[in-house]
């Protein structure tokens, strides 16, 4: 049904749909009975039985399409040839096929074969290894000699570029032999300037990294905006990428030698000797060092007029603080935060068992404790003003007939309730 609906929508041939299928016999009898379709494209992809065939990796029927001179050079909808197909595809015994004995194409076609780009701007080997496929990869590098030196995709960046982007670390070993080993370490990117260093350190590619600073890529080199792989990597936001670059270059920094500049990344020794450390009653200083005239004395060396004067001159140590002693604390200041005193307690006890009306005398007041020596200092208690001489003599006549049942003169006023609204708390 599928065939079917190609052979009808597509323009498929049943040429194509054999080769597509991979049937080598009833591809063989086809090529015999209709020898023009053997590079007649379809209607849609404009794809031949040969680029079918070397895309499902039939490389037997590539062969057989091959013998019967079917071109290889013809390019699809999409700018892909039959090795575009396969490589691709990964299919390696294809595309070794393509490049075999049994295309009889002349050189110079066998050498655009391989040349042709995509509207993607990638040749075939480009496509491989953009895809991840090794082996594939070998077949076209076997079949093309020296075509992967001049192979990149549309930016013209070279394969060991495109590897390490595509995060394709299994494929650097490969690549770097056939595009000049060191001198490929070192090929620019045509429009950022940078290394495959600086492309794997932007694209994140940890393990490409590594992989580059193992064969020896160099650290130093600077793209177009005068960046270097681990200033790229920041740049990019690729932090990882960044410090395993920076440990290599301060690797290499620390085994070059241990003066000058060599041991970058290294930490100082420390500036002052003895401890340090803060209490909880102040910062404690370090431990000051020997004057001159006291280390000069214990090794047995006359000191120098200068140093035991700069010693004689020189501040007396700091001496580590004391911590007081630890004192209790006093009463608080704040009146309703202390404990209630044996005084206080018995006059409460007294005036809930006095009868109704009996003045109970208040005891003198007890002498309070200094407060807190680093609490705030005790505010004066407000004392209310002094009554004017109607009040006081009704306060004394109170007293007198303390103890009596005190009968107001006077009913007190009647209460305001007022009168609610018609048909208020009734629910319906």
């Amino acid at each position: 049904m599928a065939s079917l609906s190609k052979r009808l929508m597509g323009g498929w041939s049943e040429l194509h749909v054999a080769a597509a299928n991979g049937d080598l016999q009833r591809v063989r009898a086809l090529v015999l009975k209709t020898p023009a379709d053997l590079n007649k494209p379809t209607r849609q992809e404009r794809q031949t039985a040969l680029m079918l065939a070397a895309g499902g990796g039939w490389d037997a029927v590539v062969g057989e399409l091959l013998d019967r001179h079917a071109d290889s050079c013809v390019q699809d909808e999409a700018g892909r040839t039959a090795l575009h197909h396969a490589a691709a595809a990964g299919k390696a015994a294809a595309a070794a096929a393509l490049l075999g004995p049994r295309n009889s194409c002349p050189p110079a076609d066998r050498a655009r074969l391989l040349a042709l780009r995509d509207r993607e701007g990638r040749d075939a080997l480009a496509a491989a290894v953009a895809a991840g496929w090794v082996a594939t990869a070998e077949a076209i590098i076997r079949g093309g000699g020296d075509a992967a030196r001049s192979s990149g995709d549309a930016s013209g960046c070279g394969l060991l570029h495109l590897a390490a982007a595509s995060g394709h670390t299994h494929m650097l070993p490969l690549l770097l032999p056939a595009c000049g080993g060191a001198a490929g370490l070192e090929r620019r990117h045509p429009a950022t300037g940078g290394t495959p260093l600086h492309t794997a350190a932007a694209a994140g590619a940890l393990p490409a990294v590594e992989w580059l600073l193992g064969a020896g890529a160099s650290t130093t080199t600077r793209d177009n905006a005068g960046r270097t792989p681990a200033e790229a990597a920041l740049a990019a936001g690729q932090h990882a990428a960044g410090r395993a670059i920076r440990n290599r270059t301060t690797g290499a920094g620390a085994a070059g030698g241990g003066g000058g500049m060599g041991g970058v990344g290294l930490m100082p020794p420390a500036a002052a000797s003895g401890p340090s450390c803060h209490s909880l009653y102040g910062p404690v200083p370090r431990l000051q060092q020997q004057p001159v005239a006291a280390a000069a004395a214990v090794v047995g060396v006359n000191p120098a007029p200068a140093a035991t004067a700069a010693a004689a001159s020189a501040p007396p140590a700091l001496q580590p603080l004391q911590a007081p002693q630890q004192q209790q604390p006093a009463a608080s200041a704040v009146p309703w935060a202390q404990p209630p005193t044996p005084s206080a307690a018995a006059h409460s006890a007294a005036h809930s068992l006095a009868p109704h009306g009996t003045a109970v005398p208040h005891p003198a007041p007890q002498p309070q404790a200094a407060p807190y020596p680093y609490a705030a200092p005790q505010q004066p208690q407000y004392q209310p003003p002094a009554p004017h001489a109607a009040a006081a003599a009704a306060v004394a006549g109170q007293q007198q007939g303390a103890g009596r049942l005190q009968i107001p003169s006077e009913p007190p006023p009647p209460a305001y309730y007022p009168t609610p609204p018609p048909g208020a708390g009734v629910y319906y």
